[in-house]
């Protein structure tokens, strides 16, 4: 469902005030002096940040978005080159984006203003990681902080507390918060606030900070600024996964899942190899490809990773040029019964706003949704001064040995995955796509029994479906099947044969990715052996991985949707920076699942 967005009031001078809160978003005419005095100073974050590789800021209320624009202007001219920001930021209230566009027009940084502008996530709730500059990552995470915060994977090395004054927005200085904070800081991590309020001391004392009062900005005598002193012990789980030394990384695999992870890890300053062989073709080889959105009609707890991975594909995609992505519009059509109950059902969970959805039960249409140009899309990832691609069919890892970590990219090939009882775990799935020359092309994707994608004057038809099939040898019988999907929804067309594309997915067991470090499989069964006895018991250890093996493979037919997520997802665990992705969420995604599962039916 989507977030109320904010009730703001513009005074004569623009300057803007809470209606529900009841309070002002910053000083008027002087609210970067006081996110100076406040949140700068108050963290000492000059000097952090120009000794800084990774900093990870939090802060709670993005408001105007004032204090992370500020904090951006100043990493940017103190920082050394190769620094990386991650600025976390909560927001309940989310400001609509034209109201943004007119407060900020005359802020510094226009660069930065822009890039958050259209990648802006509106009154969309959850995890939204926005790359601002190709050195600042803004994790912004929308909804009530109270359910949101507690499930964050991040350890954040110096707060901002800026959720309205205490006496109007109390939900966000209860001790029970402040202790959430200090449980997802860094050893040391230190907070900064306006506020001087008893209860507000009182609250970082008792989360383990040390506050300090210091003078406030302007005629505010006092505020607090707080460092953590006794931080809570680390909480086991076996999501738990390790980063990777510093290094060069391999990726085996320069299809959609290892181009992004490629392009994900070269950004964040990881220099990167990648290995393609001819003998192991990609899925992904295709001309044409669809990131399409089909969420879960009931609300599952796949659901929203679902959501989550489609609105970061489209913040990704609609970045590049219409040669690469052409944003045409995708209709999704109803062939039964069932499927327009289920159609219906996703319309009325209001998931998405009236420009991302539209339609009946019959036909769904996503106006950002449209076509990926593949070929050059995957040579546009894989352009980057820190991605070395090589040739090479793999039959062994010892030449990786030098790499600081090897990430398994390889679709449905498990061979050399270091942990067997994960070889199972990915199932092939065969399609076959036709590219038809035709002299009736729609100007739109159209989801059906087959995906119909325009490409120039050329239609293309698919893909046939077929499970534990690794045969790459063609079909006619596809090929007409294909042939006969664009004569049912244009019955006067005469498509002629052009090529056909043969690719074998990936497709794990439950449909969901494969994704983070590769679990050990014995240190889990003799961890979680209780499992055995009692499938509902809570156990909370950390477990064991393959020293330096990571995977992101079983995408089955969804890669071009889920694969950009899954990358800056798997680029934060190997670099230890904050995971845009809530933990439940996380628990869905993780290799180590299947061992859980296998323990509770007896099979490990």
């Amino acid at each position: 469902m989507l977030l109320q967005p904010a009730r703001l009031t513009l005074d004569a001078n623009g300057q803007p005030r809470s209606d529900h809160y009841q309070d002002i978003y910053y000083n008027p005419g002087a609210g970067f002096a006081e996110s100076e005095h406040v949140f700068i100073n108050g963290n000492r974050l000059h000097e952090r940040i120009a000794r800084a590789r990774h900093l990870t800021i939090g802060e709670i209320g993005y408001g105007t978005g004032l204090n992370f624009i500020h904090t951006a202007d100043t990493f940017l001219r103190e920082a050394p080159p190769e620094a990386r920001l991650h600025y976390i930021s909560f927001e309940l209230h989310p400001i609509a984006a034209d109201t943004l566009a007119t407060l900020q027009r005359d802020w510094p940084r226009p660069d930065i203003r822009a890039a958050v502008l259209t990648q802006n996530p509106h009154n969309h709730p959850g995890h939204h990681l926005i790359k601002a500059h190709p050195r600042i990552h803004l994790h912004l995470i929308q909804g009530d902080i109270r359910a949101t915060l507690p499930l964050l994977r991040a350890r954040v090395d110096a707060w901002y507390l800026d959720g309205f004054a205490p006496a109007k927005n109390p939900e966000c200085w209860t001790p029970e918060l402040l202790a959430e904070l200090a449980r997802h800081s860094a050893p040391g991590a230190t907070a900064a606030t306006f506020s001087a309020a008893r209860s507000v001391r009182d609250a970082l004392s008792q989360a383990g900070f040390h506050p300090e009062k210091i003078p406030g900005y302007g005629t505010k005598r006092d505020m607090l600024t707080a460092t953590l002193v006794a931080p809570p012990a680390p909480q086991p789980h076996w999501t738990n996964a390790p980063a990777a030394t510093t290094g060069s990384i391999a990726i085996i695999g320069a299809g959609i899942a290892g181009s992004t992870t490629a392009r994900a890890l070269a950004e964040s300053g990881r220099h990167v190899v990648l290995y393609h062989s001819d003998a192991h073709p990609a899925a992904s080889a295709v001309p044409v490809a669809v990131p399409y959105l089909n969420p879960d009609s009931d609300a599952t707890p796949n659901r929203p990773y679902q959501i989550a991975a489609w609105h970061h594909a489209m913040r990704a995609l609609h970045q590049y040029p219409r040669a690469l992505y052409d944003p045409c519009g995708v209709y999704s059509h109803a062939t039964d019964d069932g499927e327009r109950r289920r159609q219906q059902a996703i319309l009325d969970a209001a998931l998405l706003s009236d420009a991302e959805l539209r339609g009946d039960a019959n036909t769904l249409h996503y106006p950002r949704g449209g076509v990926i140009h593949l070929p050059a899309l995957l040579a546009a990832l894989a352009d980057h001064p820190d991605i070395e691609q090589r040739q090479a069919t793999l039959t062994d890892l010892r030449e990786l040995d030098s790499h600081a970590a090897i990430i398994h990219c390889c679709g449905w090939q498990t061979a050399l995955l270091p942990e067997p009882a994960l070889h199972d775990a990915i199932r092939p799935l065969r399609g076959q796509g036709s590219l038809f020359d035709s002299d009736t092309v729609p100007d739109a994707v159209h989801c059906g029994a087959r995906t119909l994608i325009p490409d120039g004057n050329r239609l293309y038809s698919g893909a046939s479906f077929n499970p534990n099939d690794s045969d790459l040898a063609p079909r006619a019988a596809d090929d007409d099947a294909n042939r006969q999907a664009i004569h049912a929804r244009h019955p006067d067309a005469n498509p002629r044969l052009h090529s056909h594309y043969i690719g074998i997915r990936g497709a794990s067991r439950d449909y969901m990715p494969l994704l983070g470090a590769i679990p050990d499989a014995r240190d889990v069964a003799e961890k979680y052996a209780a499992l055995r006895r009692d499938a509902g018991i809570h156990i909370a250890r950390d477990i064991a991985h393959h020293p330096r093996h990571y995977m992101h493979q079983g995408l089955g037919s969804k890669g071009c949707t889920q694969a950009w997520l899954n990358a800056d997802i798997l680029a934060a665990i190997i670099n230890d920076t904050p995971i845009p992705l809530p933990q439940p969420q996380l628990e869905r995604l993780a290799p180590a699942r299947y061992l859980l599962r296998a323990l509770k039916r007896g099979q490990l």
